[in-house]
């Protein structure tokens, strides 16, 4: 039996997470990743048993970060809501934590937000969606406690916010790769998302 070499199985990540970002999910080629990988075909198959492991190699840990930091965030709002810092402090929160995983993870998270299409994680801007709902629920009703009395009205705009903001973050890294670039216009996004929940229409 032959070893699988720690070196080996780093080249071939590094080369489909430029065949990933190149040509997303679907598009993506096994023989193309192992060319760029310098091994053969066969080789690829001895580390990774097919293209959805190699894509969940990748995407699998950005992915579980992003939903433990927004479980993280919906419990601080639950533990220290109070109206005078509602909204802003909490969007300031989200925006460090974009950021964070930009540092971090840059081509993994833009890949999952943008190229995950016909993946296991086609659904995840959907589910970004509906954890950050839950907090907009609560901010829209001055704490956790209240959000049971949010009218469907207030329902349906915490959902197109949340849909925005997951949107919006998408575009950004989609098409700007300089973490400056991303922090600037992430914060600049913020604002005036927080503008828009401050601006809103009472009912």
């Amino acid at each position: 039996m032959q070893t699988l070499k720690e070196d080996v199985r780093q080249s071939i990540l590094r080369a489909a997470l430029n065949e990933f970002k190149s040509h997303d999910y679907t598009g993506a080629s096994m023989r193309r990743i192992s060319a760029s990988a310098g091994i053969t075909t066969g080789n690829i198959y001895r580390y990774f048993k097919n293209k959805e492991e190699l894509f969940e190699a990748l995407v699998g840990p950005v992915n579980e970060k992003i939903v433990a930091y927004i479980l993280d965030l919906k419990k601080e709002l639950d533990r220290s809501y109070t109206a005078e810092v509602k909204g802003l402090k909490y969007l300031n929160m989200v925006e460090d934590t974009i950021v964070a995983l930009f540092l971090e993870y840059s081509a993994e998270l833009t890949i999952l937000l943008n190229r995950s299409a016909g993946s296991k994680y086609d659904q995840v801007k959907e589910h970004m969606v509906g954890l950050i709902v839950t907090i907009l629920e609560d901010v829209f009703t001055s704490g956790p406690q209240n959000a049971a009395e949010l009218k469907d009205s207030e329902r349906q705009s915490a959902r197109m916010l949340a849909g925005t903001v997951v949107e919006g973050v998408s575009l950004i890294l989609r098409e700007n790769e300089d973490g400056e670039t991303v922090k600037r216009l992430v914060n600049e996004f913020v604002y005036l998302y927080h503008l828009g929940i401050g601006c809103r229409r009472p009912n």
